[in-house]
């Protein structure tokens, strides 16, 4: 799974068959809860899900938290 800090929220991607699916992951616990509230086209290559998910939560951009970047 890739682990992604959106605005300070962490993400996480998986790919399952044709499908990505995005998890609410909590770390250093690991845990991860699947979310469905925004759904990642299947076309989106793994190189361009940090800048569709910037697309998405833009609005959740701070001062303190500017960017979007993959943790793992």
């Amino acid at each position: 799974m890739m682990i992604f800090d959106v605005f300070g929220r962490l993400l996480g991607v998986k790919r399952e068959g044709e499908e990505w699916q995005l998890f609410r992951v909590t770390l250093p616990e690991r845990k991860y809860a699947r979310s469905y509230d925004i759904v990642l086209p299947e076309a989106l290559s793994e190189a361009d899900i940090a800048g569709y998910l910037g697309d998405i939560y833009h609005e959740a951009a701070t001062e303190r938290y500017p960017d979007v970047f993959r943790l793992e």
